[in-house]
C-alpha cells in the first residue's frame, strides 16, 4: 500500500533535514481534495523559496482565478490558487463588495474582472 510506504519514506527524510508535506485534514472530506492537496502541496514548495518581502503590489499582473466556476470547492480552491499566484507576481482580481449582494452579482462580477484585466493591459482610459 502507498501509505506505509509514504510514511516510512517521511520518516527517512527528515534524517536527511527535509520534511515531507502532508495534506491538511481540513481538505480530506471535500469532493475536490486531489486538486486542494496539489495546490497546498504546491504553495508550500513556492512559500519555502520565494522572498515575498522583495514583490511589490504595484507590479502584480491581475489574473481570474481558474477555479471560479468550481461546483463544489470554487472558495478553497481559488484561496490556495491565488496564494500560489501572489508568490509568482500575480493577484486576484476581487469582485468587490457592492456586487455581491446585487440579483446581478455573477455578471458584475465577471464584467469588473474584464474591466480590470482590459485596465492592466491598456492603461486607464484618459
Amino acid at each position: 500500500s502507498s501509505v506505509p510506504l509514504c510514511d516510512l519514506w517521511c520518516q527517512i527524510q527528515e534524517y536527511k533535514g527535509s520534511k515531507c508535506i502532508e495534506c491538511p485534514d481540513k481538505y480530506n472530506s471535500d469532493p475536490e481534495n486531489e486538486i486542494l492537496c496539489d495546490l497546498n502541496e504546491q504553495l508550500q514548495l513556492l512559500s519555502s523559496t520565494v522572498d515575498a518581502t522583495t514583490l511589490s503590489p504595484e507590479d502584480f499582473t491581475p489574473v481570474v482565478c481558474v477555479y471560479k466556476d468550481n461546483p463544489t470547492s470554487s472558495t478553497k480552491l481559488c484561496d490556495l490558487w491565488c496564494e500560489i499566484q501572489e508568490l509568482n507576481g500575480s493577484k486576484c482580481i476581487e469582485c468587490p463588495e457592492r456586487f455581491k449582494t446585487d440579483q446581478e452579482n455573477e455578471l458584475l462580477c465577471d464584467i469588473h474582472a474584464n474591466l480590470t484585466l482590459l485596465e492592466s493591459s491598456y492603461g486607464p482610459l484618459p
